[in-house]
C-alpha cells in the first residue's frame, strides 16, 4: 500500500471579497508516494505546489477528492506529518537543542528519552558543539539543520518540505541538498518536497511530480531510475533536465 495516496484532488479557494471570482488552484490530481520514497513537486509560482502540500499536511481540505496516509483520510495536521518551512520557523529566544527538543515537550516524550532523541538528531544533522547556540547565532544552513532535526525528531511518518533551502546562497544549497540525501539514507522517510529547482528535485528524488500551470495537474509522473549519487554531468541526468525543462516551459509556450 502507498504511504500516501492523492485521489482526485481539486481546491478551489474563493475570493477575498464580494464579487471576486473564486481561484482553481488544483484540478483533478491523482498520484501515489510509496512508503520512504523521496518525492518532489515541480513546478512555476502559482502552479499550487505549496497548495498540495498543505493538503497533505492537513492545513487545508481538498474541494474534491481526498488524501490518505496508510488508507486513511488527512482531516488535519498530525505529529505523523512534520514540515519544513523555507523561513526555517525556529523560536528565537531557543538555543538549538531547546528547538529539536520542543516537540518532543509537547508530545510529553519522557526526559530521558527525550535527551537520547535530541543528541542523536542533532549528530545526525552536523551541530555537535553547537547545541547551546540561539538562531541568530548560527549560518542560514545551520539553522536549516536545527529545523531539519526538529522535524525528525518527532518520528513523523512523512517530511514535508516547503521550499526548504530557498534562502540559501547557491553554495551552501548544494551543500544542503548532498546533506539531506545523507540524512535521508540514514533516517529514512516519505518525503515531500516543494521545489522550483530542476537541478535540485533530480538530486533528491525517487518520483518527481512535475505540474501544469494553474490550475494545477499533474503534467507527467516520473519515476527516478538514476542511481544515487547523482552526477549533473552525466548524460541521462542532462537528458532528464532538459526533457522536464520542455514541460514546464511548454506550458507558456501554449499562452497566446
Amino acid at each position: 500500500m502507498s504511504t500516501l495516496s492523492i485521489q482526485n484532488v481539486s481546491k478551489i479557494f474563493p475570493g477575498h471579497h464580494a464579487g471576486d471570482e473564486p481561484v482553481q488552484a488544483l484540478m483533478n490530481n491523482s498520484f501515489d508516494i510509496e512508503k520512504d520514497e523521496f518525492c518532489s513537486i515541480l513546478g512555476h509560482s502559482g502552479c499550487g505546489k505549496t497548495t498540495m502540500l498543505n493538503l497533505i499536511a492537513g492545513f487545508e481540505e481538498p474541494t474534491e477528492g481526498q488524501v490518505l496516509l496508510d488508507g486513511q483520510p488527512i482531516v488535519g495536521p498530525s505529529w505523523e506529518r512534520s514540515v519544513i518551512f523555507q523561513d526555517y520557523a525556529l523560536f528565537p529566544w531557543m538555543s538549538v537543542r531547546d528547538n529539536v527538543e520542543f516537540g518532543l515537550v509537547m508530545k510529553k516524550v519522557p526526559r530521558a528519552e527525550r535527551d537520547a532523541i535530541v543528541v542523536r538528531h542533532i549528530n545526525l544533522v552536523g551541530l555537535e558543539g553547537f547545541e547551546r547556540r540561539l538562531p541568530h547565532q548560527l549560518s542560514g544552513g545551520m539553522r536549516q539543520r536545527v529545523a531539519v532535526a526538529r522535524a525528525l525528531a518527532i518520528a513523523p511518518r512523512v517530511l514535508l518540505m516547503d521550499e526548504p533551502f530557498a534562502a540559501l546562497d547557491a553554495q551552501n544549497r548544494s551543500l544542503m541538498q548532498r546533506e539531506m540525501v545523507r540524512i535521508w539514507n540514514t533516517e529514512r522517510k516519505t518525503v515531500v518536497l516543494v521545489t522550483h529547482s530542476i537541478e535540485e528535485a533530480i538530486i533528491l528524488s525517487d518520483r518527481i511530480i512535475v505540474m501544469t500551470k494553474r490550475p494545477g495537474r499533474v503534467k507527467e509522473n516520473i519515476v527516478m531510475n538514476i542511481p544515487r549519487p547523482r552526477d549533473e554531468d552525466a548524460p541521462d541526468v542532462i537528458a532528464l533536465r532538459k526533457h522536464i525543462r520542455s514541460l514546464i516551459e511548454g506550458e507558456f509556450d501554449t499562452e497566446k
